[in-house]
């Protein structure tokens, strides 16, 4: 507590500007027509619009964008938590877009030197000192080596990474007060979703990330023909600076263009949805943002990539619960699926299980049947997210982004055909996984795994049983139980009990005259009684401030 404290002393100025924001975007419904001109001109947009004409989605959605790269990074990251936050605000925060102004020439070629050793024009043969675009972590300027090679060159906004670290501090104290003092936050565990959002942007502002996860794609495609993965120059990279090959191309949205040049998007479409299907289940490493600003058509109707700088790992465990929960809605087994969702989430002490049972049936008769004419993934993951949400079950983070990757892909490849069906691709995949979950190779790996696992257990069991046994006779055997909330309760309880003996013990001088008494009345009674009843009022106020 006394660190959450000093984290909001320390950034007093960012404090009071997130609390104006919030207060401007969240507070504003009293503001009408009748309200002053002086007034209401503080409840408007950058816009000049005022914030009173929009719902509480988009005053959301614009006040984490005032507020700057951090809270627009955490609200995309929410956009992906329907489980959370509903699919309302999820679909709002989708629409999340950082136009950031670009850093001078000067601060640029300040950091470029810094981070490379030696200014852009003794490394690059030509580089234009004008941003090409700028987004909330950093910039990017076109740029020529001295071999002729055209490249993009990214450079991290000065100061970026200090406001970030101070912002994810402020939140991390947040989310400690709220997980300490409220119940119902605290099933949704705000300290490690702030802990998981930290890692991903820290991850994020270091550029050497995305270099790393290129060279990976790089060599999972490296022989497939019709994939063009940039590549990347270690060498003129840094910690906030990456320079990688510029793709010549176009994105996938410029649909006008794609038809003019006569490029089939039924087969893109087809092309990239496999593609991703490849990242996701044959190399457990995919891209984790494949809107079509990021998907390129390159010469000779090969697909680009761009932005690589969040991914998301299939683990062998993520894959399993995948499968058994395809597996399960795919047979319209209610059974299953209602046990598989129960295992993989978080599931409450109270959940009413037969209530999400007749949840989870409805949804598997409202989406099952449609399974041969082709079902709307979106649709499908909203509803599934609505039962999650309304029995309080918790997605593990690495299965929700997942289903939430697959609900983009299939969005994006509709935008090329609007018939796509991913369906198809993902039985199609799921069925072969189904094939090398069972295979003798995999059921070999884990029998060899469970054996392992007992052979450790047998082994270390005599002498775990030996140990405890002892602790036993010994008397020292200690059950650590720990109980959190407590202590704020107690210290005003040991409070009260104080202030309520001195006014007892005053009232009882003051009754008897007790000496030094001048004219009857005992001057430490009188004394005592004033200062118990000061104390109990502060105790009054602290507890109404509880």
């Amino acid at each position: 507590m006394i660190s959450g404290v000093s984290n909001f002393r320390g950034n007093v100025r960012r404090v009071d500007e997130i609390v104006r924001v919030l207060a401007k975007y969240g507070l504003a419904d009293w503001v009408g027509d009748s309200t002053p001109g002086f007034i209401r001109r503080r409840f408007v947009t950058s816009d000049g619009i005022a914030v009173t004409d929009y719902p509480v989605e988009v005053r959301i959605r614009l006040a984490l964008t005032e507020l700057g790269t951090t809270f627009i990074k955490l609200g995309q990251m929410l956009s992906t938590r329907a489980d959370l936050v509903g699919p309302e605000l999820a679909a709002e925060l989708t629409a999340l877009q950082a136009d950031t102004p670009a850093d001078p020439p000067a601060l640029v070629r300040a950091t470029i030197q810094s981070e490379l050793g030696a200014p852009p024009e003794a490394i690059f043969a030509w580089f234009d000192d004008t941003a090409l675009a700028s987004a909330s972590i950093g910039q990017v300027h076109l740029a020529r080596l001295s071999d002729g090679v055209d490249v993009v060159v990214k450079v991290q906004h000065a100061g970026i990474e200090s406001k970030v670290r101070s912002d994810l501090s402020l939140l991390a104290t947040v989310a400690q007060l709220a997980e300490t003092n409220s119940k119902e936050l605290a099933r949704y565990r705000p300290t490690e979703t702030v802990a998981e959002f930290s890692r991903s942007l820290m991850r994020e502002l270091n550029f050497h990330t995305e270099l790393n996860n290129l060279l990976r794609f790089s060599q999972n495609f490296a022989n497939n023909p019709r994939v063009h993965i940039p590549a990347v120059f270690p060498e003129l990279s840094s910690r906030r600076v990456l320079t990688m090959e510029r793709l010549e191309g176009y994105s996938i949205a410029r649909l006008e263009r794609m038809a003019a040049e006569g490029v089939d998007r039924v087969a893109f479409a087809d092309l990239f949805a496999n593609t991703m299907m490849q990242m996701i289940f044959r190399d457990g490493f995919y891209h984790a943002d494949p809107h079509p600003g990021n998907i390129f058509v390159t010469p000779g109707g090969r697909l680009g990539l761009l932005d690589c700088g969040k991914i998301g790992r299939v683990d062998e465990q993520t894959r399993d619960d995948f499968i058994a929960i395809v597996a399960a809605f795919l047979t319209n087994d209610v059974e299953a699926l209602t046990d598989q969702l129960i295992e993989l989430c978080d599931t409450p002490p109270d959940l009413n299980r037969s209530a999400y049972k007749a949840d989870v049936a409805e949804f598997v008769g409202e989406f099952g049947e449609s399974l041969q004419g082709g079902i709307d993934l979106g649709a499908a993951f909203e509803a599934m997210f609505a039962i999650i949400r309304k029995h309080h079950l918790i997605v593990p983070p690495r299965v929700n982004m997942l289903l939430l990757v697959i609900v983009q892909i299939e969005g994006t490849a509709r935008q090329l055909d609007p018939n796509f069906d991913l369906t198809g691709a993902l039985q199609s995949y799921g069925a072969d996984l189904l094939r090398r979950r069972f295979s003798p190779q995999q059921l070999q790996k884990e029998v060899l795994r469970t054996l392992r696992d007992w052979r450790h257990l047998l082994r270390t069991l005599p002498r775990d049983t030996a140990t405890l046994l002892e602790r036993v006779q010994r008397g020292d055997l200690q059950i650590r139980v720990q109980q959190q909330g407590l202590q704020g309760p107690l210290n005003r309880l040991t409070y009260g009990i104080l202030v309520a003996a001195l006014l007892l013990g005053s009232a009882l001088l003051w009754a008897l005259a007790a000496p030094p008494a001048p004219w009857g009345v005992s001057i430490f009674g009188v004394l005592g009684t004033v200062l118990g009843v000061l104390l109990g009022a502060h105790l009054l106020y602290l507890i109404w401030r509880a």
